[in-house]
């Protein structure tokens, strides 16, 4: 999920690198950190925010608690609208700070065969 800009005609273009389409959907998810390589990520903290850009190995979370740039995290997603949980990790890849003083992390998930990956792919693909 890395990304490359490309100045075209006066315009920033951003080139996608996914290897997977995304679903534009955001619902409401609570994340909460079981393990973080990151010492700075406070693992008591259940992070509340909208999920957005959903795909088949990646979110973008948008929410008012920072993660840390590459950071790999053992982590819990649990949806509010139907109380699903999946045990996921993956690698912060990006993360941005908005306007309103809220972040936007890009991260993309491990294929690790100990976690809900594989229920993940079924809802995601």
């Amino acid at each position: 999920m890395s990304h490359e800009l490309e100045f075209k005609k006066g315009f920033i273009m951003v080139e996608e690198k996914r290897n997977h389409p995304r679903q534009a959907q955001s619902e409401q998810v609570y994340v909460d950190i079981i393990k973080a390589s990151n010492e700075e990520i406070d693992t008591r903290i259940r992070y509340e925010g909208r999920m957005k850009d959903i795909s088949h190995n990646g979110i973008r979370l948008h929410g008012k608690h920072p993660l840390e740039k590459n950071a790999t995290l053992d982590f819990m997603v649990e949806f509010e609208a139907d109380h699903a949980k999946y045990n996921l990790s993956g690698c912060v890849k990006w993360v941005t700070e908005t306007t309103e003083n809220e972040f936007v992390a890009g991260l993309e998930l491990n294929d690790n065969k100990n976690t809900d990956i594989n229920k993940w792919h079924q809802k995601f693909s």
